[in-house]
């Protein structure tokens, strides 16, 4: 699948050493709730920005589209997960003529990611972005899903990810700019407007 670009933003600082040890099952959490979301309540389908941000676990939020987002509105207290990643998976034409096992995946998602990592700032601050990749996952397609192919039967689909992520501690309520360089978008720039409004 076309890579990810999160485009999210807390404070500068990176959560602790702790949460950065769940990087990779974030990124999996991620990518298994695009795979399994409707393509009608998603991003990457027909869905589009109204579904841009994505809520991973009650206090994470990432969001993203395959050609970025534009802004999200998050609560106070919210961690955020910043991503740009690829996928590969069993689902038929997202391996790229990759073979199915979890090395072909891996070594699919590692080619098609970025070789080199983005460049984040958050209202003009540099932000550290980790390598990471997940475990093989297993997820099961729904009924009108962002391949337009049957639902999965008994057997369920798998997939890797390769990323280039943080996981961003709560931002300050208001209105902060994050800007992602270095992504093969058009002109490699792209600029997210995050919005902490309390009561949200």
């Amino acid at each position: 699948m076309v890579a990810i670009l999160g485009i999210v933003l807390a404070q500068v600082a990176p959560a602790s050493a702790t949460a950065s040890k769940k990087l990779p099952s974030i990124l999996g959490a991620f990518w298994t709730e695009v795979l399994e979301t409707p393509s009608a309540q998603n991003s990457f389908g027909s869905g589009g920005a109204a579904f841009a941000c994505w809520e991973l676990h009650p206090n994470i939020v990432s969001p993203g589209a395959p050609a970025g987002v534009e802004s999200c509105t998050v609560k106070p207290g919210t961690k955020i997960f910043v991503s740009i990643s690829w996928e590969c998976s069993t689902v038929p034409g997202d391996h790229f003529d990759y073979g199915t096992d979890e090395a072909d995946l891996r070594q699919c998602a590692r080619d098609h990611d970025l070789q080199d990592p983005p460049t984040f700032t958050v209202d003009g601050k540099s932000v550290t972005v980790t390598e990471v990749e997940t475990p093989e996952e297993s997820f099961f397609l729904p009924v009108g899903n962002i391949f337009d192919l049957p639902p999965t039967g008994t057997t369920p689909e798998r997939f890797v990810a390769h990323g280039w992520v943080a996981l961003l501690n709560p931002l300050t309520p208001g209105t902060h700019t994050i800007v992602l360089s270095g992504t093969a978008t058009p002109g490699g720039t792209i600029t997210t407007t995050i919005v902490v409004t309390p009561g949200h």
